[in-house]
């Protein structure tokens, strides 16, 4: 067993992490890790129903990147969308922001706003959760 350093397995363990913790959340109906082999995203389908809101297609797409080197900071995504909404989480550098965390959403004109987000989980499984939550809170709040 070689201790060398792969983005590509480190990236698929956090993904495998995440889609983990998605399969337990009582709003996922399945989830799906893409390509085969070593995930580089994954497609979670929603039943927003069981939060009261009335949606179809509900979906959140998750993409992480571990990073080149093992000390390097993640770059990551949860982005949700159905028939009239699309947002998301995002974790690496934007020139719309500043830091590394944002939340942006997609505008009536196409585009998208941004705003800083912190992130307060510190792994990828508890980041699911913290999103689950916000994703929770953002769709009751509209």
């Amino acid at each position: 067993m070689s201790d060398s350093y792969t983005s590509s397995e480190a990236s698929h363990r956090a993904l495998r992490a995440i889609q983990q913790e998605l399969e337990r959340h009582p709003t996922v109906v399945a989830v799906q890790g893409f390509p085969d082999g070593y995930f580089t995203e994954l497609r979670a389908e929603l039943a927003v129903d069981r939060w009261g809101i009335d949606r179809e297609n509900a979906t959140i797409t998750v993409r992480w990147f571990a990073g080149a080197t093992p000390d390097a900071r993640p770059e990551f995504e949860f982005h949700y969308s159905d028939e009239e909404t699309d947002f998301g989480w995002h974790h690496h550098e934007q020139e719309h922001v500043d830091g590394w965390g944002n939340f942006q959403e997609r505008t009536n004109d196409g585009g998208y706003t941004y705003e800083p987000y912190t992130f307060h989980a510190q792994n990828p499984a508890q980041l699911s959760w913290e999103i689950m939550s916000s994703l929770s809170s953002g769709l009751n709040s509209e």
